[in-house]
């Protein structure tokens, strides 16, 4: 399985997502427990799920594939014409053949050029699933990008970036490994990611809150992510901090800064920005 790259600063949550950072534990990579999630389930992708980079490839050149399972239109390279990004259900040697976790991403430009990103799931995820989340510019260039559902833990979700570098669609990576943030959480542990701009730096932002410690208190993670390229991300800072509560589980005041994923237009799950 990938690398997943410690974007959720998971305070002692080694059990949130799996093989990826969680709140107040030190590892950036645990396997989530079974606990009861923190709230409804986030809602259904808002869009089709991304790609990363490839050289175009016939549709049926790859064993298995099948009808698109959603698609989106926008801008993917700043002409300001849209273009359209579709993902398949696409199974390969590789990757988790026998539980349909490959996926495939299609982006065709409005020049009619085709790029390809073959790209993994998570093991016994729906093969007919829309890994699409949602549509923003995350690395600051003003193009579109894609945010797309990578797997689940128990109670979280895993997710990816797929941007087009201009020559082909790729999956952001950090060190030369797919970069995997996580969102969402149970009543004992939360991860957030947001999309920013610090003194016109587009940054990525994994935060990750756990009450192992205490029943009143939070123990926070924060890491910053800047982009070295419009295709990669590095650690850029990672800050620690403690959220008093007056009541014994109480949550911190803002949840959707530490369960939810902000970018752009993207809000996800609904129920962690009405609370």
């Amino acid at each position: 399985m990938r690398r997943l790259i410690p974007l959720l600063v998971a305070v002692a949550v080694a059990s949130c997502a799996p093989a990826f950072s969680a709140p107040a534990s030190p590892s950036d990579r645990g396997v989530e427990p079974a606990e009861s999630p923190f709230v409804a389930p986030s809602a259904p992708p808002i869009a089709t799920s991304v790609a990363s980079p490839i050289a175009t490839v016939p549709r049926n050149a790859i064993p298995g594939l099948g009808g698109a399972l959603g698609s989106a239109r926008a801008d993917f390279d700043c002409d300001g014409l849209p273009d359209l990004l579709e993902f398949f259900n696409a199974p390969r040697p590789g990757t988790y053949v026998s539980v349909e976790a490959g996926r495939l991403a299609r982006l065709t430009l409005s020049s009619g050029v085709i790029a390809e990103l073959p790209f993994d799931g998570m093991p016994f995820d729906d093969p007919a699933r829309n890994p699409l989340i949602g549509l923003a510019d995350v690395n600051g260039d003003g193009c579109d990008d894609a945010i797309v559902n990578v797997g689940h833990g128990a109670s979280t979700t895993l997710a990816a970036f797929v941007v087009f570098d201009g020559t082909n669609l790729t999956e952001v990576d950090e060190n030369g490994s797919p970069a995997i943030f996580v969102y969402e959480g149970s009543v004992r542990h939360g991860s957030g990611i947001e999309c920013r701009s610090t003194k016109g730096a587009p940054e990525i932002v994994s935060r990750a809150v756990s009450d192992y410690t205490s029943d009143f208190q939070w123990d926070v993670v924060e890491r910053v992510y800047r982009w070295p390229t419009a295709s990669t991300v590095a650690l850029y800072s990672t800050a620690s901090s403690v959220i008093q509560v007056a009541h014994a589980y109480e949550q911190p005041a803002d949840v959707a800064r530490y369960w939810g994923l902000t970018c752009g237009s993207v809000r996800t799950p609904g129920w962690a920005f009405t609370r």
